[in-house]
């Protein structure tokens, strides 16, 4: 018995020693539970805060790229971009109505093993603009500037009349004009350059980011009752002198030419005759590119060496309104394009300017009170009249430095006839000129301007996004 009751004793004191042990056991637990559940609240607040801070580089990644391409919709999808510590997406983007682009950046953060990230949302508003150093011309040598805020009236070195201006950069703009005028901006002044020539020059176009290699073109044109006759005039600027391009195998010297576009070494020019011609640097000439159209072109924009638009005369068709004639040219041939407008848009188009192939404006005579003008949205061309009884005139020139930044200028009419688009809608901005002056050109220099090259984005709304 004794024997026995002492096994008892030691079973019950080793049965109580384990549940001492296990009791403890599960405590321990609990308390590791209770503090890794401390350390993950904390961790997981810790990465909270820093996708946060995610957020705004991923910000700053949308300005950088809204500010080099000016595409807002083209900004959604980006992503997912490593920090290191995190990522960010630009999930999406959206033109607002005054124009701003309004960017969703989500951005997560997971810093402890196997644990769910830490994902915070925010929208931004960025508005780009076209910061300064923009430049119009005119008749009777006026030049206006652009910056940032209005245009105003800057010193000019000619009385003569100014059909075109073209800027590589800030410090190096050149213009053209009437008698064969070639003016240059240096960066703190305009000056005169000898051209060599006495006809009119019409328009002036150089290679992007070499403002050592640039064409001029011009000449003059008559239409009479039965007949008409021009002579056609192109200049090349090698980085020391304006010279005559002898033309072997482009033969359209008989007729002028209107407009120019250089999107590399290779370079575009439209005829009043309908006829393109194309400069080739392999052989360092221009050559006929077969423009399959007739009617007479007046402007010409490139986003590429395969991909231009040129713009020309209206077209009278039977019943209310008539056609655009414009020629397009994708890969290695041009096609004749006409789109059919009404009585508000039947005008001849003046100008063009593409963003990108998806985005151009064209520009024309006005049509009654309205000013004529139309985009192409990488599918289909439509026309956009704009109503401004008071200001209203026939446009000259376009230029747009992003899908949300475009110019317009035309004849004079109660002042400077001056429109901008702000990506939802086209409004009457305007300048103080000498009576009767009508402006001919508008550029902004890739290093001011957007398109590519280095616009103003400023952030103009920031505000997180709170799901339940």
């Amino acid at each position: 018995m004794t024997a026995s009751r002492q096994q008892q004793c030691g079973a019950v004191t080793l049965v109580g020693a384990l549940f001492i042990v296990v009791v403890l056991s599960l405590m321990a637990a609990s308390l590791l539970r209770m503090a890794g559940s401390n350390i993950l609240d904390s961790a997981l607040h810790n990465d909270a805060v820093e996708a946060l801070f995610i957020t705004e580089t991923g910000i700053e990644h949308a300005s950088f790229l809204y500010a080099g391409t000016g595409n807002c919709p083209g900004l959604a999808g980006t992503g997912p971009v490593n920090t290191g510590r995190g990522s960010f997406s630009l999930v999406n983007a959206v033109v607002q109505a005054g124009g701003d682009c309004r960017v969703t950046v989500t951005a997560s953060v997971s810093s402890a093993p196997n644990a769910a990230p830490a994902v915070r949302t925010v929208e931004a508003d960025l508005r780009l603009s076209g910061g300064s150093d923009g430049w119009i011309v005119g008749d009777n040598g006026t030049i206006l500037r652009w910056d940032g805020a209005s245009w105003n009236a800057f010193a000019s070195p000619t009385t003569n009349s100014l059909f075109d201006v073209h800027c590589v950069n800030t410090a190096d703009c050149k213009a053209v004009g009437e008698n064969g005028t070639i003016i240059h901006w240096d960066g703190t002044a305009w000056s005169t350059f000898p051209s060599n020539t006495g006809f009119d020059l019409l328009a002036i176009s150089c290679e992007p980011d070499n403002p050592d290699n640039c064409f001029a073109s011009g000449g003059f044109g008559f239409t009479g009752t039965s007949f008409s006759f021009g002579w056609g005039i192109i200049q090349r600027w090698n980085g020391g002198t304006w010279t005559n391009i002898v033309d072997t195998t482009f033969q359209l010297s008989d007729w002028r030419f209107n407009d120019l576009s250089c999107p590399s070494t290779t370079c575009y020019v439209v005829t009043a005759n309908g006829l393109i011609g194309r400069y080739d640097p392999g052989i360092g000439n221009w050559v006929n590119d077969i423009s399959n159209t007739g009617a007479p072109l007046n402007g010409i924009s490139c986003t590429a060496d395969n991909y231009c638009w040129a713009v020309g005369t209206f077209t009278n068709t039977a019943g209310p309104g008539g056609d655009w004639n414009l020629d397009f040219r994708n890969a290695a041939n041009w096609t004749p394009i006409t789109v059919g407008v009404n009585n508000q848009s039947a005008e001849n188009l003046n100008s063009v300017s593409c963003v990108d192939n998806n985005d151009c404006w064209t520009v024309g005579n006005r049509s009654g009170s309205r000013y004529v003008l139309g985009n192409w949205n990488g599918v289909s061309w439509t026309a956009t009249p704009y109503s401004n009884g008071a200001q209203r005139e026939d446009l000259n020139a376009v230029h747009c430095l992003a899908s949300n930044d475009c110019w317009a200028v035309g004849n004079y009419r109660n002042g400077g006839n001056i429109i901008h688009y702000d990506g939802a809608s086209w409004a009457y901005i305007g300048a103080t000129v000498a009576n009767n002056t009508d402006l001919n050109g508008v550029h902004f220099p890739s290093g001011a301007g957007g398109g590519g090259g280095g616009s103003l984005v400023t952030l103009t709304r920031w505000q997180e996004v709170i799901s339940n």
